[in-house]
């Protein structure tokens, strides 16, 4: 794992060591979580394909809770499923595919001048269930793992043929002062989620819906540079040198990310690592205006619709972590600082002590952390527009719009990548045909593809990992395992106790002119 790292992001290499030591610290603290968190399930909250649809069941609270009335079954559940989500400028994995194997991998660092980020989100659902309590009442639960992280930097020049720090601080004296961030949080959740029809006349539908989570924190870790400038220094030998002078440097990570030994089992690990954590609650609250169909062939329907219109607010909430003894806060301002001696420094550090000892030694000033550090959960707007078409056919447009930065100024907090979406789809009660094309939030555009049959969905953020062996650094997959009764809720209502379907309720309405 450490291999791939260095191999994911050795443009850090280079840089002034200050931006080294932040990207370093921070994506071992933030993207071994991720990995680490999901690699005893499957490693692999966004099925965008059923986003809006009818048949999303029990994926549907992890979009807006409202939806989970409407729906044409009894229930539902999904005993199992993961997606992962990845979106980078930095680097590229070549040799690769969702359909090839990984034997033959490598990942290359992207040359030019650019502002460099990373972006990963995954989750793990296990017995995730909907139930109708009523036509108008209907309730969730299940369990998740979740993991978000991001990571970016001002604008730099990175060369592959740039081969010391010199030569890297060469090409880049018009991008100072350089700066990185990141935030990585993963955590589990068990989720009850209740919703209600408000308004039902027959024509439409207002339903609101609330899901309140119990969190278990599981790791966390968070890195800064801000500022760092250096100038050129002419040495005695005439070569050209560079000298620190300004910069800052801040890195943390939760505490139980050091319990784990390899030394010992996977079981032992697992327990030491959840015995240092902190529970918290988070919600997500939803409405969802539908306007339902009147058309002669939606008589056999009872559920359908012409519009559906969601909108949501997902994850209010944060987790809290312990810092790590090894977290640090360092200042440049030490004299004599030259390229050369933070080579020297730096190029022997075997591990994250040898490390903090190196900056100890170059820094102006320097402290450990202690306490607790709080990362805000990606708190977002979606709002969603499903239109029905003709037949089996819909079209679904969705927009997501971040909350947390417009809320909580110099907070640390994680980011989802999702910004526009725009879905085709055909689908009937067994089958389901998806085309998602999906604009993030770094104006990366990728189109999707899905499938469902039976229980089954499998879909792709982005085709190019199917056809591509050099796209899998954008984009990800998605699998989920749904079940479903064989009659739909209302045939089954309706054949029970002989009431009037809402369909043939609608009918006797009086007609409007």
């Amino acid at each position: 794992m450490p291999v791939v790292y260095y191999r994911i992001f050795s443009p850090v290499k280079n840089v002034i060591i200050l931006l080294k030591v932040c990207c370093m610290s921070l994506y071992k603290s933030c993207l071994f979580i991720s990995f680490l968190l999901l690699s005893d399930f499957l490693m692999a909250q966004n099925y965008q394909a059923l986003h809006g649809s009818s048949y999303a069941g029990s994926l549907s609270p992890g979009n807006n809770p409202a939806s989970i009335v409407h729906v044409p079954y009894a229930w539902d559940i999904t005993p199992f499923s993961v997606q992962l989500k990845q979106s980078t400028n930095a680097y590229t994995i070549k040799n690769y595919s969702l359909l090839s194997s990984p034997n033959n991998i490598t990942i290359d660092a992207v040359n030019g001048i650019k502002k460099r980020f990373v972006f990963t989100n995954q989750d793990v659902h296990l017995l995730n269930a909907r139930f109708s309590l009523n036509t108008k009442s209907a309730i969730a639960f299940g369990a998740n793992l979740r993991s978000y992280m991001y990571g970016t930097s001002s604008e730099s020049n990175y060369q592959d043929t740039s081969y010391s720090l010199a030569d890297y601080l060469a090409i880049n004296l018009q991008h100072i002062p350089l700066s990185a961030q990141s935030a990585g949080s993963a955590w589990a959740e068990l989720y009850g989620s209740y919703a209600h029809t408000i308004i039902d006349d027959g024509y439409r539908l207002l339903n609101a819906g609330v899901t309140l989570k119990v969190n278990k924190s599981l790791a966390g870790g968070y890195g800064r540079t801000q500022g760092v400038q250096y100038v050129q220094d002419p040495g005695a030998d005439g070569v050209m040198g560079y000298l620190l002078t300004q910069g800052n440097l801040q890195y943390g990570y939760s505490s139980n990310v050091d319990l784990i030994d390899s030394n010992k089992t996977s079981t032992e690990n697992r327990k030491a690592f959840l015995k240092n954590t902190y529970a918290g609650v988070s919600a997500d609250v939803g409405i969802e205006y539908i306007l339902l169909s009147t058309d002669d062939e939606a008589e056999d329907n009872d559920y359908a619709y012409n519009t559906r219109i969601g909108v949501s607010i997902m994850d209010i909430g944060s987790s809290k972590y312990q810092h790590s003894s090894k977290s640090r806060y360092a200042i440049a301002g030490k004299e004599g600082i030259t390229d050369t001696l933070l080579e020297n420094k730096f190029n022997s550090v075997r591990n994250l002590d040898d490390f903090n000892d190196s900056l100890a030694s170059i820094a102006g000033y320097i402290t450990g952390l202690a306490g607790d550090f709080v990362i805000y959960k990606p708190t977002r707007l979606v709002i969603n527009v499903d239109q029905h078409l003709a037949n089996n056919f819909f079209i679904n447009a969705e927009i997501t719009v971040p909350l947390i930065p417009l809320a909580a100024k110099n907070s640390l907090y994680i980011k989802d990548m999702n910004l526009l979406a725009l879905t085709p789809r055909w689908e009937t009660k067994k089958f389901g045909a998806y085309l998602p094309v999906l604009m993030n939030t770094r104006q990366q555009v990728w189109v999707g593809g899905a499938f469902r049959a039976g229980p089954l969905l499998l879909g792709t953020h982005n085709l190019a990992n199917l056809f591509s062996k050099n796209s899998m650094q954008n984009g990800g997959a998605y699998l989920a395992l749904t079940i479903r009764p064989g009659k739909n809720h209302d045939r089954q209502r309706e054949a029970s106790n002989g009431k009037l379907s809402k369909q043939q309720e609608r009918n006797l309405n009086c007609p409007k002119f």
